[in-house]
C-alpha cells in the first residue's frame, strides 16, 4: 500500500509541475496542495488515537511532523490563492519534492539499509 501511495504522490508532483509549465497555474498550484492536505489529514488521525494506543514515541513523531506539514500547506494554499506568484510555486514544489524523497526512501529502502 505503501509503495502504490508513494507512486501516486510522484506522479501529483510530476503533474503539477507540468501543468504549471504550460501555464496552467491554478490547477497546478491546488494539485500541489493535495499532499500536504492528506498528510495532515493523517496525522490528525494518527493524533486523535492517542499516545497510549500508538506508542509515545510515535505520538511525539506525528505531532512534530504534523507542524511542518502544516506550514506546507499554508504554503501551498497561498501558493494556489496567488497562482501569478510563480515562485511560491516553485519552493512549494521544492519542498513537496523533498518530502516526497524521505517517503520514498521510507518505503523503498528502510529495510535495505537498516
Amino acid at each position: 500500500m505503501g509503495a502504490l501511495l508513494t507512486v501516486i504522490v510522484i506522479a501529483v508532483l510530476l503533474a503539477a509541475a507540468a501543468l504549471q509549465l504550460r501555464g496552467r497555474r491554478r490547477v497546478a498550484c491546488w494539485l500541489l496542495a493535495v499532499f500536504p492536505g492528506f498528510a495532515c489529514i493523517a496525522y490528525l488521525r494518527d493524533l486523535a488515537q492517542g499516545a497510549q494506543r500508538i506508542g509515545l514515541a510515535a505520538f511525539q513523531s506525528d505531532r512534530k511532523q504534523f507542524g511542518a506539514t502544516l506550514i506546507l500547506l499554508a504554503i501551498g494554499i497561498v501558493a494556489a490563492l496567488r497562482p501569478q506568484w510563480r515562485w511560491l510555486f516553485w519552493l512549494e514544489w521544492i519542498f513537496n519534492a523533498i518530502a516526497c524523497g524521505v517517503l520514498v526512501y521510507l518505503v523503498f529502502f528502510w529495510k535495505v539499509f537498516s
